[in-house]
């Protein structure tokens, strides 16, 4: 398991202890747990692995006992005790919207209400509306949730699918029974959730199924694709190929809506056949993917790409994580960041960034220590130290300037011509109507002060789905008036979608790949935004953060003086 996944597991650990009642300062050194080891900047299984975990700031022995065991393990004994005094799906009810720990308690001791669907036919009845502290609103809210939440009951984020798939790659590599192992499916695309983590191995199905029961005690069965289900819940499917049918396995599994329907069309609809034919078809045992698609008369794009586009120019190149020479949209200890600025920098240059945009939350975010006027002059000043000291890196001085409830910007003219950027993003009123919505956004993007647009649709995958505002007539307007767009590369956002970015960079809208990173882990997260960049077909020149640190000064300055 991974530190976010560990992470989420001792938060459940405290939650289970709240529901009983548990000794509360126990259960708040478990919270303060889960968010040691979820901004931790190594892999927990790693300070297992080199017995390094007692030296991690605030982890005791017995935390650290729960962490190896989940780390290594994906449970441990703790949490199943806990889970025979529960009612079985008793949490999950924590994750809806509205019902914190007391009222979960209510509607489990006072109305016998124990999981989620449980919960939904009360709502279903009208059963709630009656219930003191609920009512007629949080019911409806309720049923939204669950059903939102039914939607994407099989889904994982795409950095736990590629924590498994790295996980799993390792584990296969080792074994001898197989010879080439590559992902494959809505991983290889690199879509933004994840069911399943697909893997196309060359091997020998029954010498593969007794190594996989042996030597990593998986406890499969044959069947077509072998399925192992890994420590953090996820499948796993090993789609096992012969030498002869690899690249045209790794051609139809790979999918893709749009570049699919030419190989329909081609070799029918239906997996394994199109398979047979194709193989037959074409020389597949040809060395690569790009020189059997050559064969066949298609054109080879990469497998991002294949959701969006049929065939690509082939003379463009599309973003790779290299080319990302700074990042913008960092958050610090002077609003809701966990780590100081100094400490940002500072990772942002180790990592080889050239430069790092400093965007705290503004004065309307006061929920998130939102910096009124004064604190963001004394930031500034410090930013000019710094800046000072440094020779090989530079601080930009922005901020995360809230869209207000008419479309105005956070802040008077007068302090917001003083940064270098200003994101502008929209952090209350979710609930406005989209044709409002979206007219409240186009007011921030006509903004001569407003640089780019921050988490445009405002989605949390599996959690929310955003305020829908018009994507397109938001688009049009960024490219009207030469706004670029985020790419919010958190994992539980990724938004821009994918799915918006193609038509914004038809219209010439260039994009930034944005952390939001509020630790220093949160630097880290710049690979799955790039995937997305991909997606859309973006090269380097189209995003704005693959500018070298001199260029991107004098394209701030020149958007400043403009």
């Amino acid at each position: 398991m991974n530190n976010s996944q560990i992470s989420v597991k001792i938060n459940r650990l405290a939650s289970m202890m709240s529901l009983l009642e548990e000794n509360p300062f126990k259960i708040r050194s478990f919270e303060k747990a889960a968010r040691i080891v979820r901004d931790h900047d190594e892999d927990m299984g790693v300070l297992v692995d080199e017995d390094r975990l007692k030296d991690v700031p605030g982890i005791g022995p017995k935390l650290a006992y729960v962490i190896m065991y989940f780390a290594k393990a994906g449970t441990v004994g703790m949490e199943k005790e806990l889970e025979a005094q529960l009612p079985e799906g008793l949490t999950d009810l924590l994750d809806l919207p509205g019902l914190g720990m007391k009222k979960v308690q209510l509607l489990w001791k006072k109305f016998d209400i124990t999981s989620v669907e449980a919960l939904k036919l009360a709502c279903e009845a009208d059963a709630l509306t009656a219930m003191k502290g609920f009512g007629p609103k949080l019911q409806l809210k309720l049923l939204d949730a669950i059903t939102f939440q039914t939607k994407h009951a099989r889904d994982f984020y795409l950095d736990t699918a590629l924590s498994v798939a790295q996980t799993w790659i390792e584990k296969l590599t080792a074994l001898q029974s197989i010879s080439r192992i590559e992902p494959t499916g809505t991983l290889r695309r690199g879509d933004k959730l994840i069911q399943s983590v697909e893997l196309l191995v060359l091997a020998n199905s029954s010498e593969l199924i007794n190594e996989l029961n042996d030597k990593l005690d998986c406890s499969v069965s044959d069947s077509h694709p072998l399925i192992i289900k890994d420590i953090s819940g996820m499948p796993v499917h090993l789609w096992v190929s012969a030498r002869e049918s690899f690249n045209a396995q790794q051609l139809i599994r790979t999918g893709g809506e749009v570049y699919a329907q030419q190989l329909q069309k081609k070799y029918g609809t239906e997996a394994e056949a199109s398979i047979q034919t194709l193989t037959q078809a074409g020389d597949a045992s040809l060395s690569t993917e790009q020189t059997l698609c050559k064969s066949i008369g298609i054109q080879w794009i990469e497998p991002e790409l294949r959701d969006v586009y049929a065939t690509f120019p082939e003379d463009l190149e599309l973003v790779a994580q290299g080319d990302i020479k700074g990042v913008f949209h960092a958050h610090s200890t002077w609003s809701d960041g966990r780590n100081s600025l100094e400490e940002m920098a500072e990772a942002a240059r180790i990592i080889g960034y050239q430069y790092l945009g400093i965007s705290e939350h503004s004065q309307a975010a006061y929920y998130a220590n939102g910096l009124k006027p004064d604190r963001v002059k004394a930031q500034w000043d410090l930013i000019d130290q710094l800046n000072d000291a440094f020779t090989d890196f530079h601080i930009f001085k922005g901020i995360e300037a809230d869209i207000l409830s008419d479309g105005s910007l956070d802040y008077d003219e007068e302090l917001l011509s003083g940064f270098d950027f200003v994101i502008a993003s929209i952090h209350s009123h979710f609930q406005l109507d989209p044709v409002k919505q979206t007219e409240r956004i186009v007011r921030a993007m006509q903004s001569p002060f407003t640089t780019m647009l921050g988490h445009p649709t405002g989605r949390m995958l599996m959690a929310r789905p955003g305020y829908n505002p018009d994507m397109p007539t938001i688009i049009d307007v960024a490219a009207e008036n030469d706004k670029l767009i985020e790419i919010n590369t958190t994992p539980k956002r990724l938004d821009l979608d994918w799915q918006h970015l193609k038509y914004a960079r038809e219209k010439g809208v260039k994009i930034s790949i944005n952390p939001d990173a509020h630790s220093l882990k949160g630097l880290d997260s710049i690979a799955l935004g790039v995937r997305m960049a991909r997606k859309g077909g973006f090269t380097s020149g189209e995003v704005i953060n693959a500018k070298g640190v001199d260029e991107m000064k004098k394209y701030l300055q020149t958007r400043r003086a403009s």
